[in-house]
Formats: C-alpha cells, structure tokens, sequence
C-alpha cells in the first residue's frame, strides 16, 4: 500500500526549498497526501534533490498540445471513455485487460507532472496492477485511426519492485518525472517511475504486456497535435537496405539507422522507426514508419530431379523477376527441362536486384527393358495329381521385385517359384514381374505362358464277381481297361497263370484279393482290387459250451462267412425257432429273447444259397 504522506513532511518540503515551492497551489500541494503506496517517490531522503532531478529530466515541449482522455465506465476487466482529436472529433476509447482494475478519482502524485508544459486534468483515470499473475495483457482500442497516441504513467512500481512493460508500437519519451528506464524502443521499466511516452503515427490500438505485477499504477490516455506536419518518404528501395528521407523541420533524430542525425537515412533492418524533428521555432515534432528491407528471395526448386529421359524443374522465389539457369531448354524461364544428367544452378533476382542462388543435382536415366521367362519341373505330359514347380528367371527386375503367379488369371502365389499339385488339363501357368528399377518400360509385363498337359489315368473295371464254388477250380480274371496302357501287374502272383497279362487264370488255395497295376503310355498307374472267391464246404460243430469263460461261448461255423446270403435257423424240440440269420457275422450265443436256454440239445436248418451245396440240418448240444 501507498502510505499516507502527513502534512508535516510538506512543511518541513516548502521550508526547504522555500523558493522552489512555496508558489504551489494548495491543490498541488495536497495531491501528494492521500495515496498509499511503499517507496513512493516523496518518501526520498532529500526532496530537494529530487525535485531537481525532476526538472533536469523534463523532456516537455512548450509546442506539444495533447488532448487528454475522460474516463467514464470502470467494470471489471473494461474501462471506456472519450478523446478529441486534433481535428476536434469525438474518439471513442476501451481499455480491456485479462485481469480486473479499478479506477483512483485523482493522479498518484500528480504534482510531479506540473513540470509538464500543457496542463493534465487531474481527474479520474484507471488504476492498474498490469497483471493478476504472470502474462498480463493490456489493449487500448480506439474507435477510429488516430495520431501520435500518448500515455501517462504514474507510480509504474515501487521501491526494491521493479516493472516491465512490453509495447506493442515503438515510442518517444515527451517527459520523464524519474524512476524510469527505457529499456528500449518498445520497453519501459519502472522503479517508482512516473513519464509520459507517444507513440508516433497513425493507429487503432496499442497493446501492452507485463509479467511483473504490482501494487498499482495509475495511467490515462491522450493525443498529441503535432506541432508541425513531419512527412517520411522512402527513395526506390535496394537490396539489403532501405533510405528514408524525413521532412517538415530543421534538424532530425532518428532511433535507428545509418545517419540517425540526418534528416535522409539508410536502414539495414526492417522495423517501425521513429525521426523526432525540430524547426526554426524549437517546436518538435515525431512520426513514424514501417521500414521493410529487401533481403534476399527464398529459393526452393520443385520437382522429381530423378526422371527417364528428361526431368523438369521449377524454380520458385516470392517476387523473383527474372530465372537464370546454366543449362537445360527455357535456362531464361522458372520451369527448364534437363535431358541429361549433371549439377545445374539457378539463380533468380527480384525488383530489389536482390539475387539468390540454388545448386541442384539432376540424374537422367535411360529406359530398360525388363524380361521373365518361367519353366515347369517336370515339364511335357504329366499325370493328374502329380507336383509341378515352376520357376520364374528374368532381368532389369530392379532391386525389389514383385512376382506374382497366376493359373488360368488368378493370382496363387509369388516368389521365384510356385508349386501346383491339382492341376488340370489346360490350365495355364504364367508370372507377373513388377520391376522397380528406374525407367523400366514396361514396369509391368507377363511371363510366357505353360499350358499343362495332364493325361488322363487309365481305368479298370470288374464286371462280375470271381468265385470257386467245387463246380470249378479256377476262374478266369478279366477286367475291363480303358486307356493307352503298356504294362499290367498283379499281385500277389501266387495262384495266378501270369501276373503280367491283363487276364490271368486265377487257381488260389483259398480266397484272395488281387490287385491289378496298370501302366499308361505316359507313365500314369492306376490300381484295382479283384476277389476270388473260394468257396469251401463249412464245418459244423455240434457242441459249444457259452459259459462265459471265453473258449468256446459261441457256435463258431467254420467257411460260413464266405457265404454272406446263407440262412441259419436253430429250434428247439418243439419247433419253435429260437434264432434266425441272414449271414452269419455274429455266431449264436445260445441266448434266446435275452435269456440263457438251458443246457441241451437243439437243431438246426443251414441254407448257403449258392446253387451247389444243399440244405444241411442236424443237431447242436449246449453244454453248461
């Protein structure tokens, strides 16, 4: 806080430096009470020497008229008001901030302002603390483009608390009432500083930033009528530098450049710079202006710099009048086309002569012509079901090459080679070879096309069953074979005429399956099993004893099952058929509805109905 200066320290001041003082204003002389704030500039040991300081700092021109702002509305984070401009229009002005402010009825030592040459009305302004936190923000707005905006500054920190405030324009300093450092053209920092700060040329807003905050400052805002008008004309600009030539005075001050004494300077930067000029009546007056200098272009070179047989390259640069390239078609134009392989330089000047260069690396390549070629392992006729493996050779295929088989259109595999195992009769085979090396033509081709050539296998066919039934004691083997055959094998050639032949005479002891080979012209085997049937009389035993021990529980008929549409039927003394069978897979276990029959004799009816062996009947015995 602020503290209270007591009357007493005014009068020991006046007594002080009587001679200085004493013909204040009582009002002037009261501003210095009523404020609060620690290390307020009239708590100094020596006000004296103070006050002195004071007027040796005072930059004030007796010419500067400044029409200064009336604040009407403070709420929260806005504040509004009105300023006349030099042309006595009504200029509508905010303040917004990104932190709440508050308003002070009076100027915090408003006395130290009446060394200024043009009164301040000492009356309501905004009191700020420039930041709640870090990252203060401050926008003054004006309602229409106005001229030589000004700002006062009173109590801009304090004692052991100093403050920065960052500006968004460029300003000149019209009084310093001390406290004050000027950083630079667009900072200002405060130790209890007090000032007033213009900012030259025409404008709709000023913006002000501060990471430091404080206790509080008081500010308002007002516009400055130039003395005299102060013109700044700019002769044809060069690269690398910018001359200005100010007018309107008889000497200059510049905040910048080559000759800042000199009403025509040279600026080697762009930047807002600012000419304070004086005429013949010690008036001064400021303006300023945007310099921009020329720097050289941007150069970038667009295009595939790699191509086949000719590339194209575009050279591009912001304002760039005129291209000069050391070779290729249009060396005079942004785009050129190069047909041969080598460095190449561009380089492009804009309006300013400002020149830049670009070296680029062109590589032509010369078209190649990829080949594939596929061969089949085996190859020719085959045989349905056989493995084929094809493998794909080829050149100019590039460092990373895509194969893809296809069977008839569709792809099935990739890689160098590709087995198939179902093939058909004429299916094809082919290759698709992707090549990546450069300026292949084409990049995509297929390989020759294979045609498999699958043989039909022979077949073999048995069209009666072959029996030896005692009418006979062999039987002829006669198949029925379709197909270009060479050769015939039976096994086993035991009981066989000739193993060899496609129709053996067949003599086995007993019944036997013999499988018949047949070799095609092309090699293609086909097989088929023939059976003999022997047909041996059956053997009937006439006991069995189903006890459960595992020899002997069922009635085994020895040959039955040679004879699969035989009947069996078993009865009893009564008659009454205790088991019937179509065949004989399962022998009688002497069970009859489930139930164990009782050890005795029983008889039986056997019918093998094969047109030779007669019905067989007699008796079986279950013993228990």
């Amino acid at each position: 806080m602020k503290p209270k200066k007591i009357r007493s320290g005014l009068l020991i001041l006046c007594s002080f430096l009587s001679l200085v003082f004493c013909f204040f204003r009582p009002q002037d002389r009261l501003a210095i009470t009523g404020k609060e704030k620690p290390g307020a500039f009239q708590q100094k040991g020596d006000p004296s020497f103070s006050i002195k300081n004071k007027l040796l700092k005072n930059n004030a021109d007796p010419c500067d008229i400044i029409n200064w702002a009336t604040w009407s509305k403070f709420t929260g984070s806005n504040a509004t008001g009105t300023i006349t401009d030099g042309n006595g229009n009504s200029v509508n002005i905010s303040m917004s901030s990104n932190f709440d402010f508050t308003s002070t009825p009076t100027i915090y030592n408003y006395w130290l302002f009446n060394y200024y040459s043009t009164a301040i009305p000492n009356q309501t302004v905004p009191k700020t603390t420039w930041a709640a936190g870090n990252g203060g923000a401050t926008t003054m707005t004006f309602s229409h483009t106005v001229t030589n905006p000004v700002l006062l500054i009173a109590s801009l920190g304090q004692a052991g608390q100093r403050v920065t405030l960052g500006l968004s324009l460029p300003y000149v300093v019209l009084y310093d009432g001390g406290g004050m450092t000027y950083d630079n053209s667009t900072t200002i920092t405060g130790e209890e500083g007090y000032a007033i700060i213009m900012f030259p040329g025409d404008f709709t807003s000023v913006f002000i930033s501060s990471s430091t905050p404080e206790d509080y400052t008081n500010i308002t805002w007002g516009l400055n009528q130039p003395a005299f008008p102060v013109n700044i004309t700019e002769t044809a600009p060069i690269c690398g530098s910018t001359t200005e030539t100010a007018s309107g005075g008889v000497s200059y001050s510049w905040n910048g450049g080559d000759n800042p004494s000199s009403a025509t300077n040279t600026f080697q930067h762009s930047g807002r710079y600012i000419v304070t000029v004086k005429d013949a009546g010690g008036c001064s007056a400021s303006a300023s202006k945007q310099v921009d200098v020329h720097a050289a272009p941007t150069l970038t070179v667009k295009g595939n710099l790699t191509g086949c047989g000719s590339v194209t390259a575009t050279a591009v640069a912001d304002g760039a009048v005129s291209y000069q390239w050391d070779g290729g078609d249009t060396p005079n134009s942004a785009g050129n086309t190069f047909h041969t392989s080598g460095k190449y330089t561009v380089i492009v000047t804009d309006a300013y002569k400002c020149r830049a260069s670009l070296p680029i690396n062109v590589i032509i390549n010369q078209p190649v012509t990829p080949t594939i070629n596929i061969t089949a392992s085996p190859s020719g006729q085959i045989c349905p079901g056989v493995p084929v493996t094809y493998t794909a050779s080829f050149s100019n295929k590039g460092g990373s090459p895509e194969l893809n088989w296809l069977k008839n259109g569709t792809p099935v595999g990739e890689g160098t080679t590709y087995t198939a195992t179902d093939l058909a009769n004429g299916d094809k085979i082919e290759c698709a070879l992707t090549s990546y090396v450069p300026c292949a033509v084409p990049a995509t081709l297929n390989s020759n096309s294979i045609i498999a050539d699958v043989k039909a296998l022979p077949t073999i066919t048995f069209p009666q069953k072959f029996v030896i039934d005692g009418r006979s004691s062999s039987v002829q083997l006669d198949p029925v074979i379709s197909g270009d055959v060479t050769s015939y094998l039976w096994t086993p050639a035991e009981g066989l005429s000739n193993p060899n032949i496609p129709n053996p005479i067949a003599n086995p002891a007993s019944t036997t399956d013999y499988t018949l080979t047949v070799i095609s012209a092309t090699g293609c085997p086909t097989m088929a099993i023939a059976r003999v049937l022997v047909l041996k009389d059956i053997i009937i035993p006439n006991t069995f004893t189903p006890n459960g021990d595992g020899i002997n529980d069922t009635w085994e008929i020895t040959n039955l099952v040679d004879f699969p549409k035989a009947t069996i039927d078993i009865y009893n003394r009564y008659g009454i058929n205790l088991y019937h069978s179509v065949g004989y897979t399962r022998p009688w276990d002497g069970v009859y509805n489930g139930k164990k029959l009782p050890a005795g004799t029983y008889y039986y009816l056997i019918n093998l109905k094969d047109q030779v062996h007669s019905v067989k009947s007699g008796w079986v015995a279950i013993l228990r």
